[in-house]
């Protein structure tokens, strides 16, 4: 049996949640055990529901709470990364003392915030070999930070990529960027795979498409994913006088301020009910400044829905690919973006497209793919 340790989110519209996930239905049922861990910077949070139906057997689940070392406050007050290692060593200690007592094959690390970071470290003294699976670029998550904290998080960034045995990079893009701007020179041992698109979006099904003119948008509301672009694509459709309804899927502690109120805030839903809301859309939009991948336009497109996503998204690579280049765009003038969501809005991707969409993406085939990695890490170590 092949023991894999991962980093564990819960967050329903976070593309770490639903790729883990995507991996994990995959493998489950065939000869793996999955260690999750969990490190929980929250004082207060609701019961796992994402893994219930995963037995404890096969997903040994752990959390760490670590409330009380907020990261920020933590990174403040810290003169290196040293010092912010220094910080968590408690949690860290805790890490290693469950991969001593589990005794996991291989590490498959996903994001490279501090939590992934901490469980590197971890992983690194127990020497347990270490796949990075690249989710977000964290030089690029954190560009308007003041400079000294730009000087940790990419030193953290570094110390993660330089710890890895292999990296997976969802697209070319966030592979360029990390060998340009993060580590500055080229990597060798690493593969490029597409996250993983859940059956439940891939699988041949009937659809009713709505004849609405609905525009809709997905994910936390951060400076990277640029739903500012989005809120001023409906105030501009709106100021054309075409009519339309317009809602945001999104954490309940969004800055709902800033969100013009004839936008529907809808909290973050299951997959099911992803599909039953995607299905019911007109166009799902996507302006991130950057993002490695994107999973959401990629879901809403394995349904046949129609999307708008940024030139600078990973997923673009995707849509250029299946010659869907009509729905990838630079959202730096709205008066186009709006041209083109009127055009998009509504229609239908053709079954050509949509089955070659859904053959680059099928979670049974990129799993696989995953799984050669790390079974030729394991066979290497």
């Amino acid at each position: 049996m092949m023991k894999i340790a991962i980093n564990l989110s819960r967050e329903y519209v976070g593309g770490i949640t639903s790729s883990n996930i995507n991996l994990i239905n995959h493998l489950y049922g065939m000869d793996y055990k999955f260690v999750a861990l969990e490190l929980n910077s929250r004082m207060y949070i609701k019961g796992p529901a994402l893994f219930r139906n995963f037995a404890p057997e096969v997903f040994d689940h752990h959390i760490i709470n670590i409330h009380h070392l907020p990261i920020i406050n933590t990174m403040r007050k810290a003169k290196n990364i040293r010092d912010v290692e220094n910080a968590y060593r408690e949690p860290i200690k805790i890490i290693r003392e469950i991969l001593r007592e589990v005794k996991p094959d291989i590490v498959l690390l996903s994001g490279t915030y501090y939590v992934p970071w901490l469980i590197s470290i971890a992983a690194k003294k127990e020497k347990i070999p270490i796949v990075l699976w690249y989710s977000g670029v964290l030089l690029r998550e954190i560009k308007n930070q003041p400079p000294h904290m730009k000087k940790l998080f990419s030193s953290m960034e570094k110390s993660i990529v330089g710890r890895a045995t292999r990296i997976i990079f969802p697209s070319q893009l966030c592979k360029g960027v990390v060998e340009k701007e993060v580590i500055k020179h080229k990597i060798k041992n690493s593969y490029i795979i597409p996250n993983p698109i859940a059956n439940i979006f891939t699988d041949p099904c009937a659809v009713e498409y709505s004849l609405e003119r609905r525009i809709a948008a997905v994910g936390r509301y951060s400076k990277v994913k640029n739903l500012d672009a989005f809120f001023a694509l409906h105030k501009e459709l709106l100021r054309r006088k075409w009519r339309h309804n317009a809602c945001f899927v999104t954490n309940p502690d969004a800055r709902f301020k800033k969100i013009p109120k004839s936008i529907e805030i809808i909290p973050p839903m299951t997959p099911e009910g992803l599909k039953k809301f995607y299905i019911a859309q007109g166009l799902i939009v996507c302006p991130s400044t950057f993002e490695t991948f994107g999973n959401v336009p990629m879901e809403a497109a394995c349904l046949g829905v129609p999307v708008l996503v940024s030139d600078k998204m990973g997923c673009s690579e995707i849509l250029n690919k299946v010659g869907l280049e009509n729905m990838v765009i630079s959202f730096d003038d709205i008066g186009k973006v709006a041209d083109r969501a009127q055009q998009l809005c509504g229609q239908s991707i053709l079954p050509k497209q949509l089955n070659a969409l859904k053959r680059i993406l099928d979670n049974r085939l990129i799993s696989e793919e995953i799984n050669a990695v790390l079974i030729n890490v394991i066979k290497r170590s």
